[in-house]
């Protein structure tokens, strides 16, 4: 409470103290890997082969248990979604968003065990105890071996109990940099996602789990949530379950043996033992990660379904032994849901993480609670608790949807990326600029081929060619304006150079005329630099790259994601492009396939070009595109191909070109394009540059 307040009053301020948070965070890292290692092979080696098999019958049956009760909290709580019209969200950074190609091998198969130690794969670490605690097992004089790990392990949760009592310390900090960083704007949008995540989150936590345990065991609801309180807060703050695993083994013993601390055999050591066993399986609240398919779907204005929710989740609890940067978009793709809401998912994950956390610490202590009772003989059913456990889960739900339903009915929510792209306009724009939106109207010039540095000290005037809708370098904003990466660079140009700048259309027939009757002095809009145009063409340096890429109907997108550009699936059979040396060459390689050169890009993204299977275009363009229909999305294929971008001028100028070059040099060192970058392609003017809302800034006035 103290971090969220400070953070409240401090706002941005407050982002320096996460870096005292890590330092904690790493800390508590520090000890668990060792824990798991020693402990869970120490526990599993002084067990018989019997036994071994009784904790693993009892385990899975209630991992199976709890698993239904997610499909039943998800398909329950998605009924808090009204319907509505939708929009999609797009993150220009959506390559960044999803998670490299998970090595299965490495992550669960202990090739080089002091890797997976190294890299923290904990199912392989988990797998490699699992053999070597097994093989201890009939392992004769192997008393003094696991005596030695009972003593190191005893050490560890020493420090470990150490590292707690700066727990104060830690969690402070960590929370005073999240509620000094997070944004308002931010919440308002995803309140559908992470109100009926943390909805069905507290249910499961307080509500079910723990009135399950209450229902078949001795233990009191309250002895329950007491003992699991300190784990939670850990987990909620540093964000990591893995950092919480000797508590929660600490305190589930605790609770276990309040009554009787004599009782022999396999319950005394089921803590230390299926704590860290269980913890690579899929607990509760990383299952309920995919209620963001559910808010997927509402949020596009669709609606799942109670049966398409139920078969969602239950293929959710086989995919969540993957991370959900890799399964969730494969759920997005198989309902046929915008790739680019992926930007959604990732956006709250400092909330949902953290609450899906409390989920798995109370997942754990239920599991292991119940299993230890099973295997004690004390499990017994009281049909009166359970039946009014039932009622009470029962009316929990039915209140967290009615209210849900309710509220999110009255409340509107609008897709504003695209307006907000539309609105860019040039931040310190050339005083004296002309822009001609119409061959007609540019004005007659005379020119006898001089060099253009000669034109420039007569005439004091750069004529720059464009393309209009080439988004993101040169396009009309809503006011009109011609705006974009390249309009803004040719902006900075004339205003080094001191003269009048007039811009001119072009299309790609007539940029060579253009450029040799001197009608225009610089060709721009994201032209790559090519072999056979250099024959016609003089060129500056490259100033940006362009990455070849696909742009296709979202519900299309997995056809093309594993694909190179030379194998393009036979499920294609005609892909559009406005370029004639891009359709040339792909003809070459593509025999089956039809290449067609189209006179308008938006034509496709209107819906208005079904026959097309895809759009050849650079990704930076077609990330711009997919801002304004973001029910598109654009494919890199793998390996990545990139293409250097340049200005066009005329042949045999050296010296305009080399002024061009030394232009685009400075601009690049002192941090000019990659700004320009970061505004432009990747959408960094459409984020609130403001500093965070806080008390003693915006209420106070006591800080600027």
């Amino acid at each position: 409470m103290l971090g969220i307040a400070c953070g409240l009053l401090f706002g941005d301020h407050c982002e320096h103290l996460n870096v005292l948070g890590q330092a904690y965070v790493g800390l508590l890292q520090m000890t668990v890997l060792p824990y798991l290692l020693l402990s869970l092979v120490s526990k599993l080696g002084r067990l018989d082969p019997a036994q071994a098999k009784r904790l693993g019958f009892a385990t899975a049956s209630v991992l199976l248990a709890f698993w239904l009760l997610a499909i039943l909290i998800i398909v329950i709580v998605s009924f808090a979604l009204p319907s509505i019209t939708g929009a999609s969200f797009f993150s220009p950074d959506h390559g960044a968003l999803m998670a490299p190609h998970q090595d299965f091998v490495t992550t669960f198969i202990p090739t080089n065990v002091f890797r997976a130690l190294t890299n923290e794969y904990v199912p392989a670490v988990v797998v490699f105890c699992l053999f070597f605690g097994t093989a201890l097992m009939m392992t004769p004089r192997k008393e003094p071996v696991l005596d030695f790990l009972d003593l190191c392990s005893s050490g560890i949760s020493r420090v470990n109990l150490f590292l707690i009592r700066l727990a104060p310390l830690g969690l402070f900090a960590l929370t005073a940099a999240a509620a000094g960083t997070m944004r308002f704007e931010e919440l308002s949008r995803l309140q559908a996602y992470l109100l009926i995540f943390i909805a069905a989150s507290v249910v499961a936590t307080f509500v079910a789990l723990p009135l399950f345990v209450t229902s078949l065991t001795h233990i009191r609801y309250r002895d329950m949530v007491r003992a699991a309180h300190e784990p939670m807060l850990t987990a909620i703050a540093t964000g990591k379950l893995f950092v919480v695993l000797p508590q929660i083994s600490e305190r589930a013993e605790e609770l276990l043996h309040v009554d009787d601390q004599s009782r022999p055999g396999i319950e005394d050591s089921t803590a230390s033992i299926l704590v860290p066993l269980a913890y690579p399986f899929p607990h509760i609240g990383k299952i309920f990660a995919f209620l963001f398919v559910a808010f997927a779907a509402w949020y596009v204005g669709d609606d799942l379904g109670p049966v398409d929710t139920a078969e969602m989740a239950t293929t959710g609890v086989v995919s969540s032994f993957a991370s959900p940067l890799v399964s969730i978009p494969y759920m997005l793709d198989k309902y046929q849901l915008p790739q680019d809401l992926m930007a959604l998912f990732v956006l709250p994950g400092f909330i949902t993480t953290r609450v899906a956390d409390v989920v798995g610490v109370m997942h754990l202590m239920t599991l292991t609670v119940i299993v230890t009772q099973v295997l004690q003989g004390q499990l017994k059913v009281r049909l009166v608790r359970m039946a009014g456990a039932l009622v009470i889960m029962s009316v929990c739900l039915l209140t967290v949807c009615g209210v849900g339903r309710w509220y999110l009915a009255n409340t509107k929510l609008d897709y504003t990326l695209d307006e907000q792209f539309l609105a860019l306009g040039i931040p310190d724009p050339h005083s004296e600029v002309v822009v001609y939106e119409s061959r007609n109207e540019v004005p007659e010039r005379t020119f006898e081929g001089e060099k253009m540095l000669e034109l420039l000290a007569s005439e004091k005037v750069l004529r720059v060619g464009y393309r209009t809708k080439h988004l993101p370098y040169s396009h009309f904003n809503r006011r009109h304006e011609l705006v974009g990466f390249d309009v803004e660079l040719m902006h900075r140009l004339a205003a080094r150079l001191n003269v009048r700048l007039e811009f001119v259309p072009y299309t790609y027939d007539t940029v060579i005329e253009q450029l040799d009757s001197g009608e225009i002095d610089i060709a721009m809009s994201g032209l790559v630099i090519k072999p056979e145009r250099l024959l016609h063409v003089g060129f500056s340096r490259p100033y940006q790259q362009a990455t070849v890429a696909i742009a296709v109907r979202d519900h299309r997108r997995d056809e093309f994601d594993s694909h190179a550009i030379d194998g393009i699936p036979d499920s294609v059979r005609k892909l559009g492009t406005d370029e004639v040396d891009t359709a040339r060459q792909a003809r070459r390689r593509h025999a089956k396939v039809e290449f067609e050169v189209v006179d308008s890009l938006d034509a496709f993204f209107r819906g208005e070009r079904p026959d097309l299977d895809g759009l050849i275009l650079p990704a930076e363009e077609g990330a711009a595109w997919n801002v304004l229909y973001p029910e598109h999305a654009v494919v890199i294929p793998k390996p990545e191909v990139h293409r250097p971008v340049g200005l066009a001028v005329r042949r045999n100028d050296a010296e305009w070109v080399r002024l061009l070059d030394r232009f685009l040099d400075f601009e690049e060192m002192d941090g000019t394009l990659q700004n320009l970058r970061e505004y432009w392609v990747e959408g960094g003017g459409t984020k609130d540059q403001q500093p965070r809302w806080c008390v003693l800034r915006d209420v106070l006035h006591w800080i600027p």
